[in-house]
């Protein structure tokens, strides 16, 4: 969450906008946890009519929820018979970005990249087949998210 919060913090990217919108941020400022079950969704979009090159081509959402939000310190209403039947509500997704913006593959490969792991810490990646070849070149980008593509020449890629 870190990541996607302050990558544009980065002294590379020099003044571009967070991932995340403000609304969103002030929100996780007042998240004192993420809890059980909490969790971050990026889903990809893509536009079929427009060129492959084109950075408008795949678009990502990005939500979050805040997983099973409930004290145990809070005794009051409806937290207390939660607590007596032994349930948690799980709090739904929440946009990180304001509703009809667009964030490109394109800007979020270059924002996040900085912060890619070393490509040691990953296996060498298998090649995509099958269900994904007409994605390959898709999948092969997201892939060059995290470094470990660099052990694909060693592949005979």
């Amino acid at each position: 969450m870190n990541v996607l919060r302050y990558c544009n913090l980065d002294e590379s990217l020099q003044g571009e906008d967070s991932l995340v919108c403000y609304n969103a941020l002030e929100r996780l400022y007042k998240t004192k946890e993420l809890d059980y079950m909490s969790y971050i969704v990026l889903r990809m979009f893509e536009n079929t009519e427009v060129a492959l090159e084109d950075p408008k081509r795949f678009r990502i959402e990005m939500t979050f929820s805040r997983g099973a939000d409930l004290s145990p310190l809070e005794e009051e209403g409806e937290t207390a018979s939660l607590h007596q039947e032994h349930t948690l509500p799980i709090m739904g997704p929440e946009r990180l970005q304001e509703v009809g913006s667009s964030l490109t593959l394109e800007k979020m490969e270059k924002m996040v990249q900085s912060f890619a792991m070393p490509a040691e810490d990953f296996p060498p990646p298998q090649g995509f087949s099958g269900y994904f070849s007409k994605s390959a070149s898709v999948l092969e980008r997201l892939v060059k998210l995290w470094p470990f593509h660099k052990h694909g020449a060693a592949n005979g890629k």
